[in-house]
């Protein structure tokens, strides 16, 4: 008999192990969300137009952590494009695209996919200057969606790669003088 209580324990105890840490799984998705909102407010409403980087990168890191923690959540790839957005907008730019790629990789049926493939583009080329990879991702984005609002500005932008301000100028005053 005491051969069957150290196998029926074991298993008890994979049980009770399973049983706790699926049951603080809820709490620490609220954890997260509630550390998430706490940052929001204090990098967005308290600086009125200025981001601290530190701040900025918390805010980046719950965002992505919460994807990693949960990453069937629906809310996830949207706390990834938002991570992005602060990413694009503190001037990081290898991680913006890293952050776009996993959206596009883990989340392709995501409403934003396609304004995360012209983001990635557009950082490419203003933010990188690596326009073979702008243009790469630009040419994507028309292929995958030729009818999105954004598909005119990829168009655009890949006509103009490349090009000085001076040259698009008169480019465009010699199609108007036509």
């Amino acid at each position: 008999m005491k051969h069957q209580t150290k196998p029926i324990s074991a298993i008890l105890m994979i049980l009770f192990s399973s049983i706790v840490i699926f049951s603080c799984q809820p709490n620490q998705r609220q954890e997260k969300i509630d550390r998430i909102h706490k940052l929001e407010k204090t990098l967005f409403e308290t600086k009125k137009g200025i981001i601290d980087k530190k701040e900025a990168s918390n805010m980046i890191y719950a965002y992505t952590q919460y994807a990693d923690a949960f990453p069937h959540d629906s809310a996830s790839a949207n706390y990834l494009f938002k991570a992005a957005d602060v990413s694009i907008n503190t001037f990081h730019s290898q991680q913006t695209i890293a952050l776009f790629n996993r959206i596009l990789s883990d989340y392709p049926n995501y409403s934003k996919a396609p304004q995360a493939l012209f983001l990635k583009a557009f950082t490419f080329e203003n933010y990188l200057s690596q326009l073979d990879s702008a243009k790469v991702n630009y040419s994507l984005f028309l292929k995958k969606y030729p009818h999105h609002p954004f598909a005119n500005d990829a168009q655009i932008s890949l006509d103009n790669l490349g090009k000085t301000p001076e040259e698009i100028i008169k480019e465009f005053k010699d199609k108007e003088g036509k």
